[in-house]
């Protein structure tokens, strides 16, 4: 259900425009009604009571009625002239609730009128009782006026010619024609409403309608025409009562929910329903049509009317202060409509001429009022869409959030399972592509590029979709100093994009650096065809990705480094003993599961003591390097090579043995022969030792062959060192 908000600029031009329309519509029925005020008739009436009989129900003379009788009479004496313009003439009573009445003299006697059963002959929505007189009555007349019931409102017997009493009645027809068509159009207008909101404010709205258009037309007179509804006349005046209380407690009762104090309002909300409970009482007594309640309740009904508006108008009041929408107007008409109450009343006690202001004026505003609460709540209707809006806009911003999360947790998943066992020359092409692939999805664009130089000492090239890599490089290799210096400036950045021959923009280039230290540098570039450009959330997410990438990138090859200290000699670079322990083991196992050979070279370094005694340390370590260098050029992919201890290296050679294993240390050693280091300037000569060792067929660890390559490198140093030998059996 929709409650009461405050109003924002939309609000604000709903009440100014309702405001004009108000102003209008009161204006022209103004204009409307101002032909419809009684002309002076020239015909004065002078009404008296006949001799011996009662006063007319509610007073001929303007005077307060004895509503205890039903039956009234009066004399009315008047004098036609002799001339009528052509038109005969009328006595007019406004139409007012009493069971018959009619005009007598002597043995002439008119129609007999009735408010509840009216005659086929009264017209279309009439406003009066009309009597033609005959057309030979002239000079002095005197006429008795005969009134069953109990009237409402004083009657005011009027002697005016037929063609005015003619236009007075088409007034009255046009304002209850407009009267009954808006509220008709306003009822339909709240149901269509109700079914494509399903808000029960506009089902509200419908009954409020409805119950003012039957109220409305029982006061006219008007709703025992319709066929089926004449069986309101039933309970005659308590009938027309009933219905007027029952609109009192619809109008608090939309008036609750339009403000939305059935919400936040308990104490108005109290008083509200207490109210309305009191008028539907007084609607079920009306409806037992008790006799006594007939006499009294007309001439009281002014009171719950007037403090029911009164009411409203203090909801009304707290509304505009709590800025509901189109409160003031509807204050500015509640006050219209007790003013008009209070005419009427006015009227009903003989102080007032009865007019078509006096009798449709408060009917009018009821109308505008209503008229003004669908507006009211149409105009809420838009402020409940552009709520329900943001919140579908929130929903989506909260959605496409927890899409781009999910997209990020995925990546960062991806990046630390998959960067974990990629070797350095895979980890950053693989990087890359990942973070590509998870924001291409969230970023519409037309092309995604990772470029970066000097990274981690790799110069790196990544494109989606893949296709002109070589055009690509050659134009970024041209824009190399632009897009460093951007790069350098940290801050993403879009420009357009032209082509040749194009007069307007083709694309949008987005640059968002990526955060590597320098001299390095790398961006990431986007391109979006047309001329729409990247948000700050986008550019904000792009860059996000990227940093994520970059520092899982950093910590795998962090970790990388890390794994291969731990494997790697730190002095040679090549594998230390504990990780060539690992590898032999794993070899010979899977030698003697596939049956292949397995060789083990033991490499020691010639009269190294002297080198140290000579040079120092320093060039010690320098001719390690020097040795581990050419022992590792010399050695074929697949070959294992290690620092085993000191001067002492090791090579696994998986799947060689025999003459191919003795070759490969000649050539080992060979390379070892033809180094030619140089330590300040002076040059060193330096030779090794080969031990060579293979696994024999019932060997599945390598403890055994290790202790015949030791031999076998011991028999090379005993035959005079920078040779090989290869163990024999006896070695065994």
């Amino acid at each position: 259900m929709l409650s009461g908000h405050p109003r924002g600029a939309e609000g604000s031009r709903y009440e100014g425009l309702i405001a004009i329309c108000l102003a209008l519509l009161l204006g022209l029925f103004a204009v409307a009604v101002a032909g419809g005020l009684p002309e002076a008739p020239g015909v004065q009436v002078t009404v008296d009571a006949l001799p011996g009989g009662q006063p007319l129900p509610g007073g001929v003379d303007g005077a307060t009625a004895d509503a205890r009788e039903a039956y009234g009479a009066a004399l009315l004496r008047f004098d036609l002239p002799q001339d009528g313009n052509g038109s005969r003439w009328v006595v007019r009573l406004q139409r007012e609730a009493v069971e018959s009445v009619w005009l007598q003299r002597g043995e002439w006697r008119s129609p007999t009128r009735g408010f509840f059963a009216p005659d086929a002959g009264a017209g279309v929505l009439p406003s009066s009782f009309l009597f033609p007189l005959p057309a030979d009555w002239v000079g002095p007349v005197e006429v008795e006026l005969h009134s069953v019931g109990n009237a409402r409102r004083a009657l005011h017997p009027q002697v005016m010619g037929e063609a005015q009493a003619m236009r007075l009645e088409q007034y009255g027809v046009a304002a209850s024609a407009m009267i009954y068509a808006s509220l008709f159009t306003i009822g339909l207008l709240a149901l269509a409403l109700f079914s494509a909101a399903r808000d029960r404010t506009f089902l509200a709205l419908f009954a409020f309608a409805s119950v003012a258009l039957l109220a409305l037309s029982a006061v006219n007179g008007h709703l025992y025409q319709v066929p089926g509804l004449r069986a309101f006349a039933f309970w005659r005046v308590q009938g027309v009562i009933a219905l007027v209380m029952l609109l009192c407690a619809a109008w608090l009762q939309m008036l609750l929910q339009y403000a939305g104090m059935n919400q936040t309002r308990s104490r108005w909300k109290s008083l509200v329903d207490g109210v309305s409970l009191v008028l539907v009482a007084l609607v079920a007594l009306c409806l037992l049509n008790v006799p006594q309640v007939a006499r009294v309740l007309p001439q009281v009904q002014v009171v719950p009317f007037g403090l029911a508006l009164l009411l409203g108008l203090l909801l009304l009041i707290d509304a505009v202060r709590r800025r509901t929408l189109m409160a003031w107007p509807l204050a500015a008409l509640a006050i219209l409509t007790l003013a008009g109450v209070v005419l009427l009343e006015l009227s009903t006690r003989g102080h007032l001429v009865d007019t078509v202001v006096v009798r449709y004026g408060y009917q009018l505003a009821i109308v505008v009022g209503v008229a003004i609460l669908a507006v009211g709540l149409v105009g809420r209707i838009g402020e409940y869409r552009h709520q329900r809006d943001r919140e579908l806009l929130a929903r989506a911003d909260t959605e496409r959030r927890m899409q781009r999360e999910a997209a990020r947790s995925d990546l960062v998943s991806e990046l630390q399972s998959r960067l974990r066992a990629l070797p350095m020359a895979e980890l950053q092409v693989t990087a890359f592509r990942l973070l590509i692939d998870r924001l291409m999805p969230l970023l519409p664009v037309e092309r995604c590029v990772v470029a970066t130089h000097g990274y981690h000492g790799q110069d790196q090239l990544v494109v989606e979709p893949a296709g002109g890599l070589d055009a690509l490089r050659t134009q970024l290799g041209r824009r190399q100093l632009a897009l460093k210096r951007q790069a350098a400036n940290g801050i993403a950045l879009q420009q357009p994009v032209t082509e040749e021959g194009q007069p307007s923009i083709v694309a949008i280039e987005a640059v968002v650096p990526l955060q590597i230290r320098a001299p390095a540098w790398g961006a990431l570039l986007l391109h979006r065809r047309g001329a729409g450009g990247f948000t700050t959330e986008e550019l904000s997410l792009a860059s996000d990705f990227a940093r994520q990438t970059l520092l899982h990138v950093d910590q795998a090859v962090a970790a990388l480094q890390l794994r291969r200290s731990a494997e790697l000699d730190a002095l040679t670079g090549s594998f230390n003993r504990r990780t060539i322990d690992h590898w032999l083991s794993r070899s010979f196992i899977e030698g003697a599961r596939e049956r292949q050979p397995v060789s083990v070279l033991f490499i020691d370094l010639d009269h190294f003591k002297s080198v140290n005694d000579r040079h120092g340390h320093a060039c010690g370590d320098h001719c390690l390097r020097e040795v581990a260098l050419a022992l590792r050029g010399a050695l074929q992919e697949g070959d294992l090579f290690g620092r085993y201890g000191g001067e002492e290296f090791i090579v696994i050679l998986p799947g060689r043995g025999g003459a191919a294993a003795r070759m490969a240390a000649e050539q080992l050693r060979m390379a070892v022969e033809n180094l030619r280091p140089e330590w300040n300037g002076q040059p060193l000569r330096l030779t090794v030792s080969v031990g060579v060792a293979t696994r024999l067929e019932n060997e599945d660890s390598p403890d055994a062959t290790l202790e015949r390559a030791d031999r076998a490198l011991y028999s090379a140093k005993a035959h005079g060192r920078n040779c090989v030998q290869v163990a024999p059996a006896v070695f065994r």
